[in-house]
């Protein structure tokens, strides 16, 4: 006999267990048919063109970190610590629960004496933090609701079953305290504290409302779980498997598509040409919105919504074919046997929608699951590539990459017009050097950009290192065309002449002046077979003032708001170093703006944003005036097109007078 407890399936008839795992096998099976579903839906997709497995270890260490330690989640103190109550709630009333069952199921009596009492105060605490975490999300969804919270009646749904279901098991545990007055009730804190609200009910009313809230409890419990497959909860398995099954690219690289040239599809125009896992993925989305809220395009009120890619993907993998509705004369996809219809891409994914992202990766820095939605969006954008469905200005910047070398279109000769006046080594006739410095397409034509390049050569040149440039050479090395989808061009052109030009001079070092080359060099050629030290120069001037190669001396009296290129930042991790060189030029003050380094704002130029005319607001405007708020008087960066961008917007702002736009490199060659 138990000194301290109390009997399970108190108040129940006898047959009660046998209903109970009936509808529990019912349960089991409803769970089961609605997971093959999923299942199914996810084949659809194409095989992964990378390794999913690999670093088992290091993978079960992020689930355990990001999905279970929910790491991520509470970067956002209000929200992630509302999720973190209903989560840890959700895990601590289900091991309450395989305790019961434990003691029922097989005759362990464990639930007895001190251990009972421990076992009913760790119950009815996190029972009540349940209730607190589903309250906080109610009251935040219907009368705080932020803009980037989806409003589904889903969404609702799910919190009102789970509020219900926190309610009737205190309730539960209350008629039974109210009708058997144990001498240990105070440990069920929560529950004996609302039993005065039985006062004067009879015994047989106790006992008649007890049974029928149990199972009332027990319906609701088990609705809930069998419905998980095929609701917003399904989440919570499809998220964790999504870490587990994260990327182990850098973060700086796309998806290759190996043996391009024999590839029958390049790109995404329906939804099966999305891989198993990225369709895997648009189950794993919580619907948080914080990807939504971080897209500088959205905030732009361009019709982008990251979040509601991944949802109009999951809708779409999820819907049923109606063969009714589909003519005779329809054709059948040879892979999938489905009717061939107006492609997902362009009925679903609108042009204007997939070519506002520029690629900043903030979506993907927000999200507490892992998707890594710029991966889909290029993959979609591959699509409008090979389908030629693609805006006029990202077709106009493609074709002149692929015909002169360069987005501008211009000669080649005019690839080394900055070096007018300047006595700058060229590979083809110092044949060895350590450094090959790249200015890039930016830094070459430009004319703005052309005066970074000069001082980068100054400073390189003052410091004593030993480079040389490729002059006429040199080419686009794709940094933009693979984001906007030309993956042909990028693999089989770019890479190509690249990789002969390296190897025809033995280049083992690369400096470069633009985050995205710098982020192709590193992130992205290694995927071709060319593997180069590749190094920022703003990590490189850093270095050397901290050698003492350079010293920065005259005073230059100006309060800088430094902006975060994405693709030195976000994309490479690099914040540090370009500040660090800022910080050694005397009288230089850095005001840092409010979205800075992980949080970064982008400036609207990168994934093709720099030739691309979209509905919305200029997305450099922006953050123009955020860097304003500072009270700063310039404005710092590292990357060419960032530069150009905060040109546009200082003019627009009739503000080029007052407001200073400078590379790092500038500043740095006027304090010496």
């Amino acid at each position: 006999m138990k000194t301290v407890g109390r009997e399970i399936l108190w108040n129940l008839p006898p047959w009660s267990a046998t209903m109970m795992y009936a509808l529990f096998g019912a349960v089991v099976a409803v769970f089961a048919w609605g997971l093959f579903q999923r299942v199914g839906a996810y084949r659809r997709g194409r095989p992964e063109r990378e390794n999913r497995l690999d670093d088992p270890w290091g993978r079960t260490l992020d689930v355990l970190r990001i999905g279970l330690g929910q790491r991520k989640v509470l970067e956002r103190n209000f929200g992630g610590l509302m999720h973190l109550a209903v989560y840890s709630a959700f895990i601590a009333l289900f091991l309450v629960t395989c305790l019961v069952a434990v003691e029922f199921d097989l005759g362990i009596r464990i639930l007895d004496g001190n251990f009972y009492i421990g076992f009913k105060l760790f119950a009815n605490t996190f029972g009540l933090v349940l209730l607190a975490g589903v309250f906080a999300a109610l009251v935040r969804r219907i009368l705080f609701r932020p803009k980037y919270l989806t409003n589904d009646g889903d969404d609702l749904l799910q919190l009102l079953l789970i509020a219900a279901i926190g309610v009737t098991g205190f309730l539960i545990e209350a008629l039974r305290l109210a009708a058997t007055r144990p001498l240990a009730s105070s440990v069920s804190f929560a529950s004996a504290a609302i039993v005065p609200l039985f006062a004067g009910v009879s015994m047989e009313g106790l006992l008649s409302a007890h049974r029928a809230l149990w199972w009332t409890h027990l319906l609701l419990a088990f609705g809930f779980l069998a419905a998980i497959p095929m609701s917003k909860m399904l989440h919570m398995g499809a998220g964790t498997v999504n870490i587990f099954l994260r990327t182990s690219r850098p973060k700086g690289a796309l998806q290759p598509i190996p043996g391009i040239e024999d590839e029958e599809k390049i790109g995404v125009t329906d939804v099966e040409d999305f891989s198993w896992k990225q369709l895997l993925s648009s189950d794993a989305c919580t619907k948080c919105g914080r990807c939504q809220d971080e897209c500088p395009a959205h905030a732009a009120e361009m019709p982008l919504s990251p979040r509601d890619v991944v949802l109009k993907t999951r809708e779409q993998m999820s819907r049923e074919i109606d063969w009714s509705l589909v003519p005779s004369s329809a054709k059948l996809d040879k892979k999938t046997g489905m009717p061939i219809v107006t492609p997902f891409t362009f009925g679903v994914l609108s042009p204007d929608e997939i070519w506002s992202c520029t690629t900043c990766r903030a979506c993907m820095q927000s999200c507490p699951v892992l998707i890594e939605h710029i991966d889909m969006i290029v993959d979609v954008r591959r699509g409008y590539v090979t389908s030629s469905k693609i805006p006029d200005g990202a077709r106009t910047a493609l074709k002149k990459m692929g015909d002169t070398g360069n987005p501008w279109g211009l000669p080649q000769d005019d690839r080394i017009q900055w070096t007018a006046g300047l006595d700058v080594p060229v590979a083809a006739e110092k044949k060895t050097f350590e450094y090959l410095y790249w200015p890039g397409c930016a830094g070459a034509y430009d004319p703005r950009n052309q005066k970074v390049t000069r001082a980068i050569v100054g400073l390189l040149s003052r410091a004593g290192i030993d480079f040389a440039i490729l002059g006429l050479e040199e080419t686009c090395c794709g940094a933009f065309a693979r984001p906007m989808g030309e993956e042909g061009l990028f693999q089989l052109g770019m890479v190509e002449m690249v990789k002969e030009i390296f190897a025809s001079y033995n280049i083992r070092k690369v400096i470069t002046q633009c985050p995205h080359c710098f982020n192709s060099f590193r992130n992205e050629y290694p995927q071709f077979g060319v593997n180069v030290e590749v190094v920022h120069h703003s990590v490189l001037l850093r270095d050397l003032i901290a050698q003492g190669r350079l010293a920065p001396s005259r005073t230059v009296n100006l309060l800088v708001a430094f902006h975060d290129s994405c693709y030195l930042g976000r994309h490479n991790d690099i914040y540090d170093a370009p500040r660090e060189a800022l910080g050694a030029v005397p009288g230089i003050t850095v005001n840092e703006m409010e979205k800075s380094r992980e949080q970064a704002f982008c400036c609207g130029a990168g994934g093709g944003g720099m030739w691309l005319e979209l509905p919305g607001k200029r997305i450099n405007h922006l953050r123009f005036d955020q860097a304003m708020h500072t009270g700063a008087n310039a404005i710092g960066s590292a990357c060419p097109y960032c530069l150009t961008m905060f040109d546009d917007a200082s003019k627009f702002n009739n503000l080029d007078e007052t407001v200073q736009t400078k590379d790092i490199a500038e500043i740095i060659a006027e304090s010496l």
